[in-house]
């Protein structure tokens, strides 16, 4: 899938994503990296929202399991998240880059066998929102992949 057309998926079917002006700017193996303007996510201190940000990490975070979900060929399955913690280092004063990390091909397997043996599986995704090469915001969020 380009970063286009899972732009356009969360689009139609996460309004927010919308509203927030969320871009899918870059997709490799390691990587999945969403921007959004600061104008549309400001705070009244003149910072991102923290509502923003937090909804860019998980955002970007389901989608990383989105596309592992169809890379594993997982067609007909729902993703959730169950639990996830977030840490606001500093303040966010540009546009929000946040910097989502695909698992390593262990964890992969493993929750492919978890699938594949229960029908469903849990897997820790990561996020970080970066501003001039600082981490600025930490999430780790737990989603269960299941099949209906």
């Amino acid at each position: 899938m380009t970063p286009q057309e899972l732009q356009t998926k969360l689009h139609t079917q996460i309004p927010l994503t919308q509203l927030m002006q969320l871009c899918i700017d870059h997709i490799n193996d390691k990587e999945l990296i969403t921007t959004a303007p600061l104008d549309v996510n400001i705070n009244d201190k003149g910072t991102a929202f923290g509502g923003s940000l937090s909804t860019q990490t998980i955002i970007s975070a389901w989608s990383v399991c989105f596309l592992l979900s169809q890379e594993l060929n997982l067609e007909n399955s729902s993703i959730v998240i169950i639990k996830n913690e977030t840490k606001f280092l500093h303040p966010v004063t540009k546009a929000l880059s946040c910097h989502t990390f695909f698992p390593t091909k262990t964890q992969i397997e493993e929750l492919q066998k978890k699938i594949e043996k229960k029908g469903s599986g849990s897997i820790k995704i990561h996020s970080q929102i970066i501003e001039n090469e600082k981490t600025c915001v930490e999430f780790e969020g737990t989603f269960v992949i299941k099949l209906h």
